[in-house]
């Protein structure tokens, strides 16, 4: 394929993305949905589906699809292998970007925090670019809104309004003459609001949670695996208060690196949650107050912002899982 119609096809796919964004036929309102809390899409016995899961999912697939796509056709003493293209080519760079940045901060330890740190950024970077696919946030059901909120009733086709979703598999089409006495005495609701099928996961402060706690256990795991039980006399140094005033103050000092972990997961957990979560409002409020061309370079900005989020993400899980390995003055020596 030429190059012109290659340009031409990717500013088509663009000016698409954002018509669908921003399209009142997809979001049947005149506002974006902006929701903090996910939203429930259907469940399943006790399991709740929530939209960010159902995303979720679907960046694991795309990050599988990527990883086997870009190394089926490694083969060891190939000529073609020494000359990596495509995606292979991209898989390449971001796995010897990644394990250069593990051998600058961990050293020899480099191998060992290698596969989480790669796994964490790759993760959060797939799941951060799901918010610039098409439908994320706009296609979903309409339903009842609650007293108070939701968008009121518009005409989409000609003659009519919106189609209600009354859950059990009730729907109520609203004529576009119906008076509103008549509306309300039929117990029709006065404003509805989108129930989107897709969320961009990492705008979900669960799994921002979830990564973060993940992650400091893991930190944990690596601390205890190279320093034994002297690792918890980071938190709690009992055997410090034996040596009087410096001992008291290193005493206290545990108490202050405690205090520091538990900070550090709230600070990995807002810190991705807030700038996807604020990206993602940002795309929305674009493509509502103009649809074609102004949103290309928030995309692209987003496309920047989730990039440089997961990294900082995994810049931080390496750092911390680095400095977890690291003796505490005598109790290295003793371990050793």
């Amino acid at each position: 394929m030429k190059r012109p119609i290659k340009w031409l096809i990717f500013i088509g796919l663009i000016v698409f993305s954002c018509a669908w964004m921003g399209s009142p036929l997809i979001n049947f309102g005149k506002f974006p949905v902006i929701k903090l809390p996910s939203e429930t899409v259907f469940s399943i016995g006790p399991l709740t589906v929530t939209n960010t899961l159902i995303t979720t999912v679907i960046a694991d697939i795309a990050l599988l699809t990527f990883a086997f796509v870009a190394t089926r056709k490694i083969r060891r003493g190939s000529p073609d292998a020494e000359v990596p293209r495509g995606a292979q080519n991209i898989f390449e760079l971001l796995i010897d970007m990644l394990y250069s940045l593990s051998k600058s901060v961990a050293g020899s330890k480099a191998m060992k925090v290698f596969p989480w740190m790669a796994t964490i950024f790759l993760f959060v970077l797939f799941a951060n670019w799901t918010e610039l696919f098409p439908g994320i946030d706009s296609i979903g059901l309409i339903e009842r809104a609650h007293e108070g909120t939701g968008y009121p009733k518009q005409e989409i086709v000609p003659g009519f309004l919106y189609t209600i979703d009354q859950g059990q598999g009730k729907e109520i089409t609203i004529p576009a003459t119906a008076s509103q006495s008549t509306e309300s005495s039929a117990g029709q609701p006065e404003a509805y609001q989108v129930l989107p099928f897709f969320r961009t996961p990492t705008s979900d402060i669960n799994t921002t949670l979830a990564l973060a706690l993940i992650t400091m256990f893991m930190v944990q795991v690596f601390g205890v695996r190279a320093l034994g039980g002297h690792y918890f006399y980071k938190f709690v140094n009992i055997p410090e208060l034996k040596r009087g005033g410096l001992g008291y103050m290193m005493f206290i000092v545990g108490f202050l690196e405690l205090i520091s972990e538990v900070a550090r997961i709230l600070s990995f957990t807002f810190r991705l949650l807030g700038n996807i979560f604020a990206g993602g409002v940002l795309l929305l409020v674009m493509a509502y107050i103009v649809p074609f061309f102004v949103p290309i370079p928030f995309l692209g900005l987003e496309l920047f912002v989730g990039f440089i989020q997961a990294l900082v993400f995994a810049m931080l899980a390496l750092v911390f899982m680095n400095m977890a390995m690291q003796g505490h003055g005598d109790h290295e020596a003793e371990h050793h």
